[in-house]
């Protein structure tokens, strides 16, 4: 869609530093966002790099000096408790497998993937641990369990180690969350007149508020990314100003202690 117009014709040799601006200019031009920029930028990279390990070109690629505007795409809305009440319960009367799973989320910080790719083997109630074999930074991690989540695995039934714990209607496994819940939000309007796409619901948002409740009653940040498996403290970092009760708090009790 925008390296074929621009340079879809020409030996990838040939590509040059003005035909890689042209097409970054033609998607902001278009309204589309920095990110899709980066996405095709990586594409050209890719291509590039290939060719060049194939002997085809010998410089670094046109690329490289070409720059994207910065952007901030980190979503900042999370739910309150009341609207996580209203979601859970407006999910269980319709689905109890996407009940669940939303539960799960909101409770340990779970990513959709991870979700999906949970196994019965995974799942160890009596030390309410569960284990994260696949996660997004390629290692392994444990997400621990609350009182209302070891309830809710005790309620169903046991699979065999290797079986996913969560299976579609026909008995495969999800590869992405039903659009039921992109419905129940509608009908819950959160997303009502928000565009920005960083302040609209959608499943990753409960993962979010795990992490934005935690920062809120002052927990550490480093015990937030462990939680949520981050590779960085810096991911975790998005949470800081969310801890402003906590610095509030610290700083009131250093008074005390001046004045004492």
């Amino acid at each position: 869609m925008w390296i074929d117009p621009v340079a879809g014709h020409k030996p990838i040799k040939d590509l040059s530093e003005f035909d890689v601006r042209r097409i970054v200019k033609n998607i902001l031009d278009d309204g589309k966002k920095p990110r899709t920029a980066q996405y095709v930028m990586a594409t050209l990279r890719q291509v590039w790099n290939k060719a060049r390990r194939g002997k085809i070109v010998s410089v670094d690629s046109s690329t490289r000096n070409v720059k994207i505007p910065k952007f901030d795409n980190r979503r900042q809305r999370f739910l309150s408790h009341e609207e996580a009440n209203a979601l859970l319960n407006a999910l269980m009367a319709k689905d109890t497998t996407l009940y669940r799973m939303a539960l799960l989320s909101l409770h340990t910080g779970m990513r959709a993937s991870e979700i999906f790719n949970l196994t019965w083997g995974c799942i160890h109630t009596k030390r309410g641990l569960i284990t994260i074999l696949d996660a997004k930074s390629g290692k392994g991690r444990a997400a621990f369990m609350t009182k209302q989540i070891k309830e809710m695995f005790d309620s169903m039934t046991r699979g065999n180690n290797d079986t996913n714990v969560f299976l579609r209607r026909d008995g495969k496994p999800f590869k992405e969350i039903p659009t039921l819940f992109r419905d129940v939000i509608t009908d819950l309007k959160f997303n009502e007149n928000v565009s920005d796409t960083r302040q609209r619901v959608c499943f990753h948002t409960l993962r979010h508020t795990l992490a934005s409740w935690h920062a809120e009653q002052g927990t550490d940040l480093y015990v937030i990314k462990e939680l949520l498996g981050h590779g960085s403290i810096t991911l975790t970092e998005r949470y800081s100003h969310l801890s402003n009760g906590a610095l509030q708090e610290a700083t009131r009790d250093f008074e005390k202690k001046v004045k004492a």
